[in-house]
């Protein structure tokens, strides 16, 4: 299970590569890469998005900036 400071390494990592912005399903697909890729319709997406968003929304080096979306806050990374 990941926690907040996996999310921050993640998100700092993701910066120093030069992205400012990031999505719940990137993040779903960097912390849990083998989880199921889709749900019980056949639909296709990171089944652990939801997670992600959570985290996301509790992390403090990032801002919604629209919905599904963050923008990456440098001056709040470690």
């Amino acid at each position: 299970m990941a926690t907040m400071e996996d999310l921050e390494a993640l998100i700092a990592r993701l910066h120093r590569q030069g992205q400012t912005t990031l999505s719940a399903g990137e993040v779903a697909r960097h912390l849990w890469p083998n989880s199921r890729g889709q749900n019980v319709n056949g639909q296709v997406f990171p089944l652990g998005a939801g997670a992600a968003g959570r985290m996301l929304r509790r992390c403090k080096v990032v801002w919604e900036i629209e919905p599904r979306r963050w923008a990456i806050i440098p001056e709040r990374l470690v």
